[in-house]
């Protein structure tokens, strides 16, 4: 009302619309408008206090502002005049709840004004008490309880998750993204605390955001009593709300942590995997495990669901061993979510409206944790989730191989042989022509210890670590589909052709190979001369081609030769036509492997151990 005694009231309120603005401008060192703006502030201070209140109060009423104007002029005036908190904090986080979009996204401001200005202002205040009636604005009284403080707890820890997660699927970044939300909401955690009389919180030195991430999970530890091997486990009531939300907090701090390390190169859109950007996986040794599933395996599984030794030592490329311990803790943290009822409902809860469980770095890191308990069915139905998730456009991108790559282990270790020779041999065919390197010894391979029971390791999705790994497992399938049925020989011509990859390290099973086809007196695989090239073999089969107690078929069937086709051996022309195909064949040793093999898997992919559906 006393804005309208002034004759020039236009004039009035646009110099103080310029005041107030000014307040509202966040200082900045590149603003060439900057000394104004500094000015205007400094004319705003010298106003008596009630004038600043009552030229505050009416901008906040201008409603063409907008609900973000009239919240961020409230915020002025509670920091200046810090009793309005009751009222108008209260009603800001009313209209910004309600303005807010239900996804939550970095770039939504109410959210961004409501979480990082409006809730961490009234957790602040000494105002805002429990159990203390608080009249608003509107009239109407309001009594705070412990569950309208975990809200907006809740609210917060949604969008500093929600932000750090996006940034590491390489969206926009923000201020309150990774290390800085967390240590963000800890102080949060810990105001709440002082308002809901927490005091076994508040006394613990072994929580802080600055402490090793195992202190800090002993500290949960320590608050609540937990005890692993006491189901269901149920906290002592003083302390068991907030130990719910200080493990549901380090769960994701810890969680996005590890991925950190193992999957952001995997994000950053680059389909040029290298040594020290390449992601991360866990995978079991599976050599010791039966490759058929029964009873036995069955059994023998369940019994040997022992925690596994980690082994992190992957020879030629270090790796940080904190890893570990960030993995181990967020497990630690996930089990006591689980250890109750109520902690698995609000747990699942809090996930479905932060919309966690599509989080696909979550996803990697829910089956690498799968893996880590022996669980590999539930890894392999998260990670073909996953993998639906995948277009076809990104099939060949870091994140894909990974996922596909750890479906191969699974299915190895299930005993699903065949598939994951599909598995392994669809990953070969996806590689850019570029990323596939020469075989060379990897350093996957690791020296023998004296260890007993399960063993992980970590693989890095490198071509020259990817390569011996798929191969191993494609040529261990071939080998006992080609060396069990006699009557399939395109196993045995495809097994042929993959023993040329880092020959002669499976020299020996090239023998066996030799050998069988010996017993069988026959061997058809008219596509040898596309797909080899190695002398040794060139000369090894040209032998057998020779001997006339055995029928061998290594040229494509044409009609010039389909009439020299004879049931033992090789006739004169036929010979001849052999003869010069080696010719040619050998001007090609020097050819590299990999690119002939790459072709060969898109050419061969569905047939090699079974038709086994990716996508």
């Amino acid at each position: 009302g006393s804005f309208n005694v002034f004759p020039r009231e236009a004039q009035l309120q646009s110099c103080l619309t310029g005041l107030v603005e000014a307040l509202l401008t966040p200082p900045t060192t590149d603003d060439p408008q900057e000394k104004v703006t500094a000015q205007k502030k400094l004319l705003f201070n010298q106003l008596p206090a009630n004038v600043q209140k009552s030229v505050l109060l009416h901008a906040a009423a201008d409603e063409n502002g907008g609900v973000l104007r009239q919240c961020k002029v409230w915020l002025v005036i509670i920091k200046l005049f810090p009793d309005m908190v009751k009222t108008l904090g209260l009603d800001a986080y009313d209209l910004l709840s309600k303005e807010q979009s239900t996804a939550v996204m970095a770039d939504n401001q109410s959210r961004e004004l409501l979480v990082c200005e409006v809730i961490p202002l009234l957790l602040a205040s000494p105002e805002i008490r429990l159990e203390l009636p608080v009249v608003r604005s509107s009239g109407q009284s309001t009594t705070l309880k412990t569950s309208h403080l975990c809200q907006w707890l809740e609210s917060v820890a949604s969008f500093y998750t929600t932000v750090t997660s996006q940034a590491l699927l390489g969206g926009r970044g923000h201020k309150c993204a990774g290390k800085v939300g967390w240590d963000q909401l800890h102080q949060l955690l810990m105001r709440t605390a002082e308002k809901c009389g927490w005091r076994e919180v508040i006394l613990s030195n072994q929580i802080g955001p600055h402490l090793p991430s195992r202190v800090r999970w002993l500290g949960v530890e320590k608050l609540s009593g937990y005890n692993p091997h006491v189901k269901p486990f149920e906290a002592p009531r003083p302390v068991a709300i907030a130990c719910f939300y200080i493990a549901v907090f380090l769960f994701f701090e810890m969680a996005w942590d590890y991925c950190r390390e193992m999957l952001a190169p995997a994000f950053g859109g680059s389909s040029v995997p290298v040594a020290g950007r390449a992601p991360w996986l866990v995978v079991e040794e599976y050599q010791h495990h039966p490759t058929s599933l029964d009873d036995k395996t069955s059994k023998r599984r369940k019994a040997d669901d022992s925690r596994p030794s980690l082994n992190f030592n992957t020879g030629s490329r270090s790796v940080d061993q904190k890893m570990v311990e960030r993995f181990m803790v967020a497990t630690d943290c996930w089990d006591f979510l689980q250890s109750n009822v109520t902690y698995q409902q609000e747990f699942m809860r809090l996930g479905q409206q932060w919309g966690a469980l599509e989080w696909s770095w979550l996803g990697m890191f829910r089956a690498d944790m799968a893996v880590f308990k022996c669980d590999h069915t539930l890894a392999m139905q998260i990670l073909t989730h996953e993998w639906h998730k995948v277009s076809e456009d990104e099939k060949t991108s870091p994140m894909a191989t990974r996922i596909i790559m750890q479906m191969v282990n699974c299915a190895m270790v299930l005993g699903d042989s065949r598939g994951a020779c599909s598995f392994a041999s669809e990953v070969v065919s996806l590689l850019p022509s570029s990323q596939v390197l020469p075989g060379v010894t990897s350093p996957r391979t690791l020296p023998p210890q004296h260890t007993s029971g399960r063993q992980l390791r970590l693989l890095c999705c490198t071509p020259d670590e990817i390569m011996p790994f798929c191969m191993e497992v494609i040529i261990r399938t071939l080998k006992d589909v080609a060396f069990g049925d006699p009557k399939n020989e395109r196993a045995l011509g495809q097994l042929l052709v993959l023993l040329q990859y880092q020959w002669p390290k499976e020299e020996e099973i090239f023998a066996s190979l030799i050998t069988t086809i010996q017993k069988r007196r026959r061997f058809h695989f008219p596509e040898f001369f596309d797909y080899i090239i190695l002398i040794d073999i060139l000369e090894e089969m040209l032998y057998l081609a020779n001997c006339d107690s055995l029928q061998i078929t290594l040229l494509p069937q044409t009609d010039a030769n389909k009439g020299r086709t004879v049931t033992r051996g090789v006739n004169r022309g036929a010979r001849e036509e052999l003869m010069l195909a080696m010719e040619q064949q050998i001007k090609r040793c020097e050819e590299p492997v990999e690119p002939l093999l790459r072709h060969f898997f898109k050419q061969e992919k569905l047939s090699l151990g079974g038709k086994h559906a990716t996508t």
